[in-house]
């Protein structure tokens, strides 16, 4: 789309200088009611993406369990259920989530900069029309429609690989063609105070798991798997279609750079350059990325479960109080990890992000081996094990929090606030990958379902092992970007 550049002042370190660089364009100013749009509309498209993402561990104990409506024949009649199979559709759709800014980011950022913009009289009409209809707005719209088609379509589903392909690929495709062209411009709309509003808006994905947890589990209770999927995309598609119709537009888009010789459109990039991937801080981000979003899933993945596993609110066998007490952990956990995300925010803006985010991490694979760990293997035989597991539930959603508020506003800082859809797009892209890799292979570790609870140790050790690493990582990229810029103590 056309815009009309912004002219910037030349600027100059000395009048004797042989090539004046090109300076960062003059961004318009930011109201506060601008600033207010964008955390509320990046808020509630947190909720409804990454919120659903975190409370699919109800699903997933409800398609487990042999009350469901849905699968023919059902799981629960088999002699070893589809646990890990069942697992992976929202692997799925939590990995397309987050594995599809790889594409949208580069898609938008044209967009918005006119990349494919052409003025030319020999380019097709086809082409004209097609490209003066695609837009941002248009790629939100599409994701709100594509997801609610996505259940609707899972609610005449029969077998696990039909909801593979609804449930999880539908789904999973649309909400990240909502999410990343409302969450990557969210960054630029800040300054002092970036790694807060950060935080406030992915607290969205703790609010969106604490309402729709026990609504879900409330609605799969009363009226049935298919009813649940086809209410859900009905309001999807009310409290979406308003949200996607709100995207912002880049602070950079359309602008100029003025030097001594000319006056030219700057190009940022949309993608991430050779000689970006090859630095460490670089690498050691996208490793900790993968790791974190491999183990971060895990715990929450398997909460309902377990907790059906340690008999909380009545035996794990009758369908009722266990799996009503598993989606109430659920919900609790999605508000604890709503708050922290806040908080950890705001620390990291007045301890350093960088800081912050290895505390938290660090935090988080000490409460797996210290709490999880200890459950599973005191389980049955001890009391305690359901005391460390409630335990755990509470620090862990806290530390876990604090890696999604403070990761966005860590890349901002480490490779620059122009390079941070690119590089978001790219290591959002590898948490993608680390959420496919996670979950099934710790639904392979899980144990026969006769052993109880103690069948998750090897889940337990695996996550830790996982989030111990993405710790190691982050460690790395603290070591890296120091040397290169000085050391600090707050950064």
């Amino acid at each position: 789309m056309a815009t009309s550049p912004h002219s910037i002042p030349l600027a100059t370190r000395s009048p004797v200088a042989e090539s004046p660089p090109a300076l960062a364009p003059a961004l318009p100013p930011i109201s506060r009611k601008k600033q207010a749009a964008v955390l509320f509309s990046a808020f509630m498209t947190t909720a409804l993406t990454i919120g659903y993402n975190q409370c699919f561990g109800v699903f997933q104990q409800y398609y487990l369990s042999s009350s469901q409506d849905v699968l023919v024949p059902s799981p629960a009649s088999q002699a070893s259920p589809p646990t890990a199979l069942l697992a992976f559709v929202g692997t799925l759709c939590y990995g397309l989530t987050w594995a599809g800014g790889i594409v949208v980011n580069p898609v938008i950022a044209r967009l918005e900069r006119g990349t494919w913009t052409s003025t030319t009289a020999s380019t097709r009409l086809w082409r004209r029309r097609a490209l003066r209809l695609l837009s941002p707005r248009t790629i939100t719209v599409s994701g709100v429609l594509i997801t609610s088609a996505g259940f609707a379509l899972a609610s005449c589903s029969r077998s696990i690989w039909q909801l593979l392909l609804t449930q999880g690929f539908l789904a999973g495709v649309g909400m990240s063609l909502l999410y990343f062209p409302l969450l990557a411009p969210a960054p630029e709309y800040f300054t002092n105070h970036r790694a807060t509003a950060l935080g406030f808006i992915l607290a969205g994905g703790g609010a969106g798991g604490l309402v729709f947890s026990p609504v879900i589990r409330a609605l799969l209770s009363a009226i049935g798997g298919r009813w649940t999927l086809k209410l859900y995309a009905l309001f999807n598609l009310i409290a979406g279609l308003p949200i996607a119709w709100t995207v912002p537009r880049s602070r950079f888009a359309g602008a100029v750079v003025t030097t001594a010789s000319s006056s030219r459109r700057r190009r940022f990039d949309t993608h991430v350059s050779r000689a970006l991937a090859s630095r460490p801080t670089f690498l050691l981000s996208a490793a900790a990325a993968f790791l974190q979003a491999a183990g971060a899933q895990l715990p929450i993945a398997f909460i309902p479960s377990y907790t059906a596993a340690l008999g909380l609110g009545g035996s794990s066998d009758d369908g009722g109080g266990s799996t009503t007490m598993g989606a109430s952990l659920l919900a609790a956990s999605s508000a604890v990890n709503a708050a922290s995300r806040v908080l950890a925010g705001y620390a990291g803006d007045r301890l350093g992000r960088q800081n912050a985010l290895v505390l938290t991490l660090l935090l988080a694979a000490g409460s797996v081996f210290s709490f999880w760990l200890s459950s599973a293997l005191l389980a049955p035989s001890s009391s305690m094990a359901s005391s460390l597991w409630i335990t755990f539930i509470a620090l862990y959603s806290f530390s876990a929090g604090g890696y999604y508020a403070l990761f966005p506003a860590l890349v901002a800082d480490v490779f620059g606030i122009r390079q941070y859809a690119a590089v978001n797009a790219f290591i959002l892209f590898v948490r993608g990958l680390g959420t496919l890799f996670g979950s099934p292979v710790g639904g392979q570790l899980l144990g026969s379902s006769s052993e109880g609870a103690r069948a998750y140790t090897s889940v337990a050790y695996w996550d830790g092992a996982l989030l111990t690493a993405a710790t190691l990582c982050c460690i790395g990229v603290r070591w890296a970007d120091a040397k290169g810029k000085g050391w600090r103590w707050i950064a």
